[in-house]
């Protein structure tokens, strides 16, 4: 099955508008999908592998920079000091995962599976 349509552009010859039309098949839509997603990956894997200054990453964590000072100081966030400090994106994420509290609700869950299981 072929899906058509059509993307207008502008070209300037005379004043005249012409219109492109594409053809798409299911396999292509397929390849430009996966290309897409490829590029997306890669762009996020590069995005985490950025080294954020502390006014950058006040901004992504939305602490200050006494805040942020203070906890480089007493060494409860993961940082890099060449000069100045700098801050690997990855690690900040990595480190606001595992703050995670257990809600209530979860550890009631578990409390639950824990006894299902002693009785069986």
């Amino acid at each position: 099955m072929i899906s058509t349509f059509i993307c207008p552009e502008e070209i300037i010859n005379s004043n005249i508008m012409q219109k492109v039309v594409y053809e798409v098949t299911k396999e292509n839509a397929f390849l430009i999908a996966k290309m897409l997603l490829k590029e997306a990956r890669q762009e996020e894997v590069l995005q985490e592998e950025q080294y954020l200054t502390i006014e950058e990453l006040g901004k992504l964590i939305g602490y200050k920079k006494t805040s942020i000072y203070g906890l480089v100081q007493k060494n409860k966030i993961p940082y890099h000091k060449k000069g100045k400090l700098f801050f690997l994106k990855s690690e900040i994420l990595e480190w606001l995962k595992a703050g995670k509290k257990i809600s209530s609700r979860e550890i009631e869950k578990k409390a639950n599976e824990y006894l299902l299981n002693q009785i069986l």
